[in-house]
């Protein structure tokens, strides 16, 4: 149980940047149509890079360490939005070299603990707009900061993430850099600005679902389908299909084979197959008939009764997954229940475990 009154953050392991600083010295802000993504884990910006493009370089921050960086090739990428306070996320500020100076509310300034100290009309603090989010297809549990100066995402990413905030956990979502045109008068004189902003997407969930109350029911059954499709392709990944070919004793066995090859494959039997099974069905049509052998029971997967004990559950579904790494198990698990599985019940590791089996059974029932 938390300590009351601390708040709970997630890690942040990196940051998405619309912009970019060019020339020497302190450089000039130069405004990006792409994505960027920082972060002092090299091998978060590596897998980004596989995922969307852009080449991994060396990055130094104003202060701290060095870093790594990647301008991606796309102007968005699928995101978890996790449960987030948007009153927490906005900020009139004021940053030097020594840090931020200000950062105020409109009305109080929170760090002197005084009325804001700006002239409305005129004001020296800068707008600072902040969201958390979990990259969907990257390995890890951290969230990465969007941090945005925009007016318009200032408008509208908090009002998004108050109203995604009523799921009570993290929501499905696409991250865009929305790129927009607006004609102002500049002297008397129309005059046309284009600038990108950074907007929050869900297309796969209506305001009626976001409201009902059961969102991540939804969310999880939608998961656990996906999950047992995964669990499905990698089980058929693992099929030895050479030595089934070295094991049958029939042609009709063999075409049961072949069939499989297809479906695994596309509709196509991969070269490196044909000459295996071109030699078997040869050496099966030139040995004397085999009579095959009476049929064997059907397999009846029976599911292992497991208590209500968070951590008893956990070590079966680690000991019945079929993913060779934890930080791929994690993947998924996130995926179907919408929480990381250090705080997920007993009851949601059932619905996970459920899943793999559910898959299994299906393969062993094919």
């Amino acid at each position: 149980m938390p300590i009351l009154g601390l708040q709970q953050q997630m890690t942040e392991v990196g940051r998405i940047r619309f912009g970019v600083k060019t020339g020497t010295g302190r450089g000039r802000p130069t405004k990006l149509d792409r994505l960027r993504f920082t972060s002092p884990r090299k091998s978060l910006i590596e897998k980004i890079s596989a995922l969307y493009g852009g080449k991994v370089e060396p990055w130094q921050p104003p202060k701290g360490s060095q870093q790594w960086q990647v301008i991606t090739d796309t102007a968005e990428v699928p995101v978890l939005v996790p449960p987030q306070d948007p009153a927490e996320s906005q900020w009139y500020e004021m940053w030097s070299a020594g840090g931020c100076m200000r950062r105020c509310d409109g009305q109080q300034e929170r760090i002197s603990k005084s009325s804001c100290l700006c002239n409305p009309e005129a004001r020296d603090c800068k707008m600072h707009t902040r969201l958390r989010v979990m990259l969907e297809d990257v390995p890890g549990l951290g969230a990465w900061r969007v941090d945005t100066g925009s007016y318009y995402a200032a408008v509208e990413l908090p009002g998004v993430a108050a109203l995604l905030a009523t799921a009570q956990g993290a929501i499905p979502g696409r991250l865009v850099l929305d790129q927009r045109t607006v004609t102002r008068q500049v002297d008397g004189k129309p005059q046309t600005f284009n600038f990108a902003v950074p907007t929050l997407h869900v297309d796969d969930i209506t305001p009626k679902q976001l409201m009902s109350g059961r969102v991540q029911e939804l969310i999880s059954a939608r998961n656990a389908a996906a999950v047992a499709g995964e669990v499905h392709a990698a089980i058929e990944a693992a099929v030895d299909y050479r030595m089934l070919i070295d094991a049958a004793r029939t042609v009709d066995a063999l075409y049961e084979i072949a069939e499989k090859v297809k479906a695994a494959n596309g509709g196509e039997i991969p070269e490196e197959l044909l000459p295996a099974l071109k030699a078997k069905r040869e050496a099966i049509t030139a040995a004397p008939p085999v009579t095959p052998p009476a049929p064997e029971p059907a397999v009846e997967v029976v599911a292992e009764i497991v208590g209500d004990d968070a951590d008893a559950v956990w070590e079966q579904v680690m000991a019945e997954s079929p993913w060779d790494s934890a930080e791929d198990l994690e993947s998924h698990f996130c995926k179907l229940v919408g929480r990381s599985s250090a705080d997920a019940s007993a009851d949601d590791m059932r619905k996970f475990l459920d899943a793999m089996r559910q898959a299994k059974a299906a393969e062993v029932a094919a």
